[in-house]
């Protein structure tokens, strides 16, 4: 029978190689891991962003079409476009273009915008939209529906007058904001 003797000490060649091994392993793994939850916690950050602009697109789309609505010809009754406070109603706009809606501060804004009356969840303002009766010479506007541009007609034809609106919404919160704009053509007989 033979019998093994288990050295009393451990050869002077071992230094704790391993130990350095696994540290430099674990260190490796907590980049990983950190570096993981940076990347879901920028994702997580991005869908939030998307959402809110989504919520603020939304308002500005039904503002837009309270505004349509106003002036759709089952409204027998437009409003004045005289600019008045808080009435969503001016003239061309853009005839000055340092006037325009591309130039309006949201001090101007609110004060010439109307507030949407519908009422929407989780957003941080309610929507508004600004009405603007565009000025167009009568017989280009004849000639963009295809008819003739001489007075007879004009007179079968009618005339479409232009208008634009501008609405605007934020979203949940105040930092988003969606601008969105629509041509519309009334036409008169």
């Amino acid at each position: 029978m033979y019998i093994y003797r288990i050295p009393a000490s451990l050869p002077a060649s071992q230094r704790g190689v391993v130990l350095i091994v696994g540290l430099v392993m674990v260190l490796l793994i907590t980049i990983v891991s950190l570096s993981a939850i940076r990347g879901s916690g920028l994702q997580e950050s991005m869908a939030g962003n998307m959402r809110d602009r989504n919520v603020a697109f939304q308002a500005a789309e039904s503002a837009l079409r309270e505004g349509e609505i106003i002036l759709s010809p089952a409204n027998n009754t437009l409003p004045t476009f005289a600019c008045a406070p808080g009435a969503g109603t001016c003239l061309d706009l853009s005839a000055t273009p340092k006037n325009s809606v591309l130039f309006v501060t949201p001090e101007k804004w609110k004060q010439i915008a109307k507030e949407s009356t519908l009422t929407i969840k989780d957003v941080a303002g309610k929507p508004s939209y600004l009405l603007e009766e565009l000025e167009m010479d009568m017989g280009a506007s004849a000639a963009a529906e295809g008819s003739a541009i001489d007075v007879g007609g004009m007179m079968t034809t009618g005339d479409a007058i232009p208008y634009r609106v501008t609405a605007r919404g934020v979203g949940i919160s105040p930092d988003a904001e969606v601008i969105v704009q629509s041509g519309y053509k009334r036409r008169f007989k």
